[in-house]
């Protein structure tokens, strides 16, 4: 499991602070690492924990799958609503 998304937020980054972006490329170069040494890679913070809107929470899936490369995502949901989003999200992003 990694954290990944496309723009940073609650990814891992040098100053252990919510508010300090991750640094994404680090992230996709080590996801394309252990890829390739046969390992598969599921993502989690994929939608910062909560904090992206609609269009973000797009971008974040078709980012993990698309340019980072993972093999699966975790997402977490309060709404059945946002599950039948995730899965519109995921179908357009695998598109």
């Amino acid at each position: 499991m990694i954290r990944v998304n496309h723009n940073g937020t609650r990814m891992d980054a040098e100053v252990p602070d919510a508010d300090v972006l991750g640094n994404v490329n680090e992230v996709v170069q080590h996801v394309q690492q252990v890829r390739k040494e046969g390992m598969g890679v599921v993502s989690m913070k994929l939608v910062g924990e909560g904090s992206f809107n609609h269009e973000d929470r797009q971008r974040a899936m078709r980012f993990a799958f698309k340019t980072a490369g993972v093999d699966s995502v975790t997402v977490g949901f309060k709404t059945t609503q946002e599950i039948d989003e995730a899965i519109d999200n995921l179908n357009l992003a695998l598109a």
